[in-house]
């Protein structure tokens, strides 16, 4: 119950982000201007972007880290005394509605639950929150170990939170659960790429994106190719043949080097994942989709990112790859099975 509640609370402050984007109809448009060097957005530009986050988002990630400080805090003897004179005597009714709301949120009593019963340690919580909140403004990370950096962040610590839940407390641990998250934030910057592109970001961190002269136009224009078959009857009249050939080798590249240093993190932490005790073996299990992903990514679609059968199939081919999608789902599902019998992946 503790492991699901972790995942359900990093699911709701995850979904902030594209929720606010998605009610409030929130859009940069489809084209971006860039520099001499390739890089995507001006300085301004990039200014501009980072002031969409709404104060709805920040507000809700705001309640989340007064909820969870409020927990921890009425751990502490010392502490809970104060606080609760403090939320008795409080006569703003808004403050008072806010402290009441989180006593029917079940996502927050369960995590309150598996806090109180695993004493799960609050700076991996706290951790999670600043850097989900600090990726409400990001449009394009600077470097690709930022992207590295915010994988360690976020799925790293709930792989830490994870461990704690089935009782696995060691630093060998944590460092294999380490690799996993750094991988798998890498992995999940490749497969979100068309996502972000329909919403005016880029998952390709500005050095990579400069060093491949990739631009918001070529995301664009490679999309546009894999989405209508990549034929030259099917290029849009907007992009020819040879723009369209161009922008998906620079993107193959970028994917390339991505998927490579992803590829390192996780085949080392399978490598050290015998340090892992057995009781613990289960919260690596995110490591298999990564791996899946990336041996399809890699072998199958040779580093095209936007290869219809990694982003739904939309354009015309659903019907020829819902077969290969179907194989994919079940061989996922056997890898999924061993690890689970084995205890390793």
């Amino acid at each position: 119950e503790a492991y699901f509640a972790l995942r359900a609370f990093n699911v709701e402050i995850a979904s902030i982000k594209d929720a606010s984007r998605l009610m409030g109809g929130r859009s940069r448009g489809t084209s971006s201007s860039t520099t001499a060097s390739g890089i995507l957005f001006h300085d301004e530009e990039r200014n501009e972007a980072g002031t969409d986050s709404s104060l709805g988002s920040r507000l809700r990630m705001q309640w989340w880290r007064d909820a969870i400080t409020g927990i921890y805090d009425s751990m502490d003897s010392s502490h809970s005394g104060l606080r609760q004179q403090q939320s008795s005597s409080s006569s703003d009714p808004l403050l008072n509605s806010l402290v009441a709301s989180r006593k029917h949120n079940p996502t927050l009593r369960s995590l309150e639950q598996a806090i109180r019963t695993h004493g799960l340690t609050h700076t991996f919580l706290r951790r999670l929150m600043e850097a989900r909140e600090v990726d409400l403004d990001v449009v394009q990370y600077e470097r690709v170990r930022d992207v590295a950096q915010y994988g360690e962040d976020t799925v790293s610590n709930v792989l830490y939170l994870s461990l704690e839940c089935a009782g696995v407390r060691d630093e060998a641990s944590d460092t294999v659960a380490s690799d996993i998250g750094v991988g798998l934030g890498l992995i999940t910057a490749l497969r979100s790429t068309a996502f972000r592109a329909t919403q005016g970001e880029c998952s390709i961190p500005m050095d990579i994106a400069t060093e491949h002269s990739i631009t918001m136009d070529k995301l664009y224009t490679a999309l546009n190719a894999s989405l209508n078959g990549d034929s030259d009857t099917n290029t849009t009249k907007n992009n020819n043949p040879q723009d369209a050939k161009e922008a998906k080798e620079a993107l193959r590249n970028a994917t390339s080097e991505m998927a490579k240093m992803a590829s390192f993190h996780l085949h080392r932490a399978r490598e050290n994942q015998g340090v892992v005790p057995k009781e613990g073996r289960p919260c690596l299990l995110p490591a298999v989709c990564a791996l899946h992903y990336l041996s399809i990514l890699q072998e199958e679609c040779e580093n095209d990112v936007f290869h219809p059968s990694l982003v739904g199939g939309i354009g015309g081919g659903s019907e020829g790859l819902s077969g290969v999608e179907r194989r994919r789902k079940l061989n996922l599902m056997f890898y999924l099975g061993r690890a689970w019998l084995t205890g390793t992946f």
